[in-house]
């Protein structure tokens, strides 16, 4: 676990962050999907006048532009995705086959 204010990425698209540590969050074009695995975080964004509080099983959508952070209230663990749905596998057969 990420220890004295740091974070780090402990996966693709997963990073572990001590409390009190802050992570600039990656920009994508279509915007992001930010997630709370575990802990509990802030996400906020330049030009969101909203700030995000994200618990356990909570996630935001951020649109692309802007700059946006995380910060961790507790240790926390955050996952961030694109925001497409994920298409299953039948779906891609089809689209293959059909």
């Amino acid at each position: 676990m990420a220890r004295n204010g740091m974070a780090y990425q402990a996966g693709n698209g997963v990073w572990e962050l001590a409390q009190d540590a802050t992570l600039r969050l990656p920009r994508r074009r279509s915007g992001i999907v930010a997630r709370a695995e575990r802990g509990t975080l802030v996400v906020t964004q330049a030009g969101d006048p909203e700030d995000h509080v994200l618990r356990p099983g909570d996630e935001v959508r951020l649109p692309r532009g802007g700059l946006a952070v995380a910060w961790a209230l507790t240790p926390s663990v955050l996952a961030v995705r694109d925001p497409r749905p994920e298409r299953s596998g039948a779906a891609q057969v089809c689209e293959q086959a059909c």
